[in-house]
């Protein structure tokens, strides 16, 4: 072929490729699009991890957080008030009720929340719901004014802290989807609150959500055609109005509100919450329930009829062979608390005798026989008495103490209270008050700022002081970016700085020997 015409069969080539090339031009590369982002950008300030300085953590309680567990632990005794709409009362007294309703139908509800009956919603989710919504509570706790603040959460880090979704059959996007899905579902949960408290004058009649949530979830697009992947989730939560009469300590000093709060430990997300359902439902109850009763007795009846549907214990009384089920089940749960949570547990000698115990709590020489053989040697004969779950078990009484850890720290507020908070009164006064004019409510009562400021005192000194520390002890302390600001020298934006740029950064050494000290953490 001659050499020019070579030269013009290149250049028609070239000109086809520039031809082909040209309509792709604003075409991303498909390497690029398929590339995945490590951890998504720009995503909102988000609360420290529970947990992550000490085994417990402060929890808000009261009636609206212990009635509102039970709401979700016994699906089978909420009623219809109209056809496919629900509700669940819990009494208290004293003309004293609080109803919940699932608000699954309201416009701010995705599809397919929507969609679901609210039965199917409360089966599916109620031991799930109940464990997130103790840890809102425990967020809410740490809030001056919870009614007004609201709290961000990371969906990777929930995960976590529940330890949910373990299974390797599930992505991390399924996951965040999964955890994503359970927090609208605990958004759903409405109260209407009646309430009367005595000595404090206190009459209620509200209509509120528990905690109002929103979600935001974070995604990359996906070329083949599939759902986009999430990366990423950020739980938003706003408490419910119900805080202001009943997590505001301030109006509790007056007299006009309540303020309750609790200790909840860390082995209780520990718990396999399908495997040990009803151990995770009694540790909830117990650890909500005892400020309200600080005796910890209970007999078996009324410690069931707390977290099991009434139906289940009507069949336990009228079906032998379900009643010795439920009789194994609670015996597995008892040994769970003792075990695993570091509950204490003691049984009444006379109303719990050892025939009836569970077979870790009899002695070893008893342990190692059959039941049918303990049976004999106990009560001479080999088959339990007729109606033994009705009459022997459900009036058992069985006294619970608190892990020792929990318990020591409830001790030493009350012990320290007094002094502790005259202590805090006179510094308050010197640097606020002319002299002598102490407030004796203050020298009277124990704050949460002083709860927080001993649990922040105990905790080991660390070497390195990072932004993210800083954050958990000043807000403990209740103290404001600005009150810290001033007591630096320093302005507001400063303290935002080291909360944020420095989060998980060791902070420069000319700052961090001031503000641990001023924090109480060096």
């Amino acid at each position: 072929m001659p050499e020019a015409d070579n030269q013009r069969t290149d250049t028609n080539i070239q000109l086809g490729l520039s031809q082909l090339e040209m309509p792709l031009a604003d075409v991303p590369q498909p390497e690029q699009r398929l590339k995945r982002l490590r951890k998504p950008r720009n995503l909102p300030r988000t609360e420290i991890p529970l947990f992550t300085q000490r085994p417990y953590e402060i929890m808000a309680t009261g009636a609206p957080v212990i009635s509102a567990t039970q709401a979700y632990l016994k699906s089978p005794d909420w009623n219809e008030y109209e056809a496919g709409r629900l509700y669940f009362q819990k009494p208290f007294g004293k003309k004293r009720y609080i109803e919940f309703y699932i608000l699954n139908k309201q416009e701010h509800q995705p599809e397919f929340i929507a969609s679901q009956a609210e039965r199917e919603i409360l089966d599916r989710y109620g031991v799930m719901a109940a464990r997130l919504h103790a840890v809102f509570a425990t967020y809410a706790a740490s809030q001056t004014e919870p009614w007004k603040e609201s709290f961000v959460l990371r969906g990777s880090e929930l995960i976590k802290i529940l330890q949910v979704y373990k299974t390797k059959k599930l992505t991390k996007s399924q996951k965040l989807k999964a955890i994503a899905d359970l927090a609208w579902v605990v958004g759903t949960l409405g109260a209407v609150i009646h309430w009367y408290e005595g000595e404090l004058n206190l009459c209620v009649r509200e209509r509120s959500l528990l905690w109002i949530v929103s979600v935001q979830e974070y995604t990359q697009p996906n070329l083949l055609d599939e759902a986009d992947e999430i990366c990423e989730v950020t739980i938003r939560v706003q408490p419910g109005l119900w805080t202001y009469n009943f997590l505001n300590f301030e109006r509790e000093r007056q007299r006009k509100a309540l303020y309750q709060y609790g200790f909840i430990p860390k082995q209780l997300f520990d718990l396999d919450p399908y495997r040990q359902k009803l151990a995770t439902s009694l540790v909830l109850y117990i650890i909500q329930n005892s400020r309200a009763h600080a005796s910890g007795v209970y007999t078996i009846e009324s410690l069931l009829s707390s977290v099991l549907p009434h139906c289940e214990l009507q069949q336990a009384v009228n079906s032998y062979q379900y009643g010795w089920k439920l009789k194994e089940r609670v015996d597995e749960a008892l040994l769970v608390l003792k075990e695993k949570v570091g509950i204490g547990i003691e049984f009444d000698d006379e109303t719990y005798p050892m025939w009836l115990r569970p077979a870790w709590a009899v002695p070893d020489e008893l342990s190692c026989l059959s039941t049918r053989e303990r049976n004999q040697r106990l009560l001479g004969v080999r088959k339990l008495p007729d109606n033994y779950i009705k009459n022997h078990l459900f009036p058992a009484l069985l006294t619970f103490s608190l892990p020792e850890l929990i318990q020591e720290h409830l001790d030493e507020f009350e012990s320290r209270k007094f002094d502790k908070a005259k202590r805090i009164s006179k510094d308050k006064t010197r640097n606020s008050c002319p002299p002598g004019k102490v407030s004796t409510s203050e020298s009277v009562k124990i704050s949460p700022q002083t709860i927080r400021a001993t649990l922040i005192s105990e905790l080991p000194k660390p070497r390195e002081l990072t932004g993210a520390m800083v954050k958990q002890a000043r807000t403990a302390s209740r103290m404001s970016q600005r009150e810290v600001a001033r007591a630096m020298g320093m302005s507001q934006s400063w303290v935002r700085d080291i909360e944020n740029d420095w989060q998980d950064k060791p902070i420069p050494h000319e700052h961090a020997l001031k503000l641990g000290t001023l924090l109480g953490l060096l």
